[in-house]
């Protein structure tokens, strides 16, 4: 079939340059149709013989992207007459749901002996000027596997006569398959700007570079937002104004619509307290006040946590250090709305009807009992549901922003009315 070649792995001299030049594209055209056609009938019109012996000229790398563009029917194909030494990497990549593989850099790789001299080196990679467009090569052993990266900057730096490896640095790898968030705080946290790949065997299969983990960082970050303000479904690229309205709609309606069922519990509230409002109803003036509150404070709160957990700061057996310190400021904060609170009852309410022996310092003290209450309670449920997410293995993100304020709101009511009618109806 024109474009498709027999063999798209070349090797020059002591070095291996992977090419992952299929029909000419690169990682984004991957998902084009016309590729993807051509992919389709080759599968379908080769024999498995023919099929194999292709395979086995590509990389991993390469191999993972001719997978995951093609239908189901010629994935199973393909994955019959799979390489050996694919089948573990490729069983693991598929166990994981953003393998780092699906985001790392595309370009082809040059791979190099520790034995090589500097001035051997950079004539390989002049020879390969015209494939090779990265700025990381690897220095593998014997066997292939890797051992080391050298960025190309380095070479200009030394004598034409310096081995390699002893101007190569030591940059701790990560499997392919490893979570793409989990490879960026790995890349994070390392003094160099690229994390090399490798597969089961050691040996080199690309390059995460900074580029690419801003890229995931940016989705991470989209993702984390939508969950944890109740948008369900996968995140993807399609700008917003591109998004259908039923596509908006499936994202949004599942936390509305639940989430309205469960504010049923905030009416039953109300109602089994309609004799203290009935008694005194400047409560019902003040009871958005507490519930807005309320959910305010567990939403700030679960922000902070589930920001602190994604990057790392604190894990989940930190929890006793984190509700203490969370308790902590809610204390802090409560008092401050306290005050505000029965400043705003006792010089807006002076002319309200008050019944009975009921004084506006008696309304103004139990309001702003209530509100503190709330405030604090709402801050530790709020800290703490993020990690009772973490502890059943869920991204603590689902903790959705409206899932707090409905339990919040609930909670709040409680507190206000049974604090209400404590201090001002016994």
């Amino acid at each position: 079939m024109p474009g498709i070649t027999a063999n798209t792995s070349n090797v020059i001299n002591d070095g291996l340059l992977f090419d992952f030049e299929l029909l000419n594209i690169g990682r984004s055209q991957f998902k084009n149709e016309e590729t993807n056609n051509q992919l389709i009938i080759f599968i379908q019109t080769k024999s498995s013989g023919v099929i194999q012996r292709w395979l086995e000229n590509q990389s991993l790398m390469h191999y993972f992207h001719i997978y995951k563009c093609l239908p189901k029917a010629e994935q199973d194909v393909i994955y019959r007459v799979m390489p050996a030494c694919f089948k573990s990497d490729m069983e693991k990549i598929n166990a994981e749901a953003h393998p780092v593989i699906a985001v790392a850099a595309i370009s082809p790789q040059l791979c190099f002996t520790g034995d090589m001299r500097v001035g051997e080196a950079i004539d390989k990679i002049l020879l390969a000027c015209d494939s090779f467009d990265g700025r990381v090569v690897f220095v593998i052993d014997e066997q292939g596997c890797y051992r080391f990266t050298l960025e190309l900057h380095q070479l200009l730096k030394h004598e034409q006569s310096t081995l390699l490896a002893d101007i190569a640095h030591c940059v701790e790898p990560c499997h392919v398959s490893t979570d793409r968030e989990m490879a960026v705080t790995q890349l994070h946290l390392s003094d160099y700007d690229h994390l090399p790949l490798v597969d089961l065997w050691g040996k080199p299969v690309g390059v995460l570079y900074a580029k690419e983990a801003m890229s995931v960082l940016r989705q991470e970050q989209t993702q984390d937002v939508e969950m944890l303000m109740g948008i369900q479904g996968d995140h993807d690229d399609t700008p917003y104004m591109q998004t259908t309205v039923l596509e908006h709609v499936k994202k949004r309606i599942f936390w509305i619509v639940g989430l309205s069922a469960v504010g049923i519990l905030s009416g039953m509230v109300i109602q089994s307290y309609d004799d203290a409002i009935m008694a005194l109803t400047i409560l019902a003036l003040y009871m958005p006040m507490v519930a807005d509150t309320g959910g305010n404070a567990g939403s700030q709160a679960a922000t902070v946590i589930v920001r602190s957990m994604a990057l790392g700061e604190l894990k989940l057996k930190n929890w006793c250090d984190v509700l203490w310190k969370e308790l902590r400021v809610s204390l802090f904060i409560g008092f401050g709305l306290a005050c505000v609170s029965f400043a705003k009852v006792y010089f807006l309410s002076h002319s309200a009807y008050l019944p009975g022996n009921i004084t506006l310092s008696m309304l103004g003290s139990a309001i702003a009992l209530a509100l503190f209450i709330q405030v604090v309670t709402a801050t530790v449920i709020g800290a703490a549901l993020p990690l009772v997410a973490k502890l059943c293995r869920q991204d603590p993100a689902v903790i959705a922003s409206p899932a707090i304020t409905t339990i919040v709101d609930v909670t709040g009511l409680l507190i206000y009315f049974y604090v209400t009618s404590l201090i001002l109806l016994n």
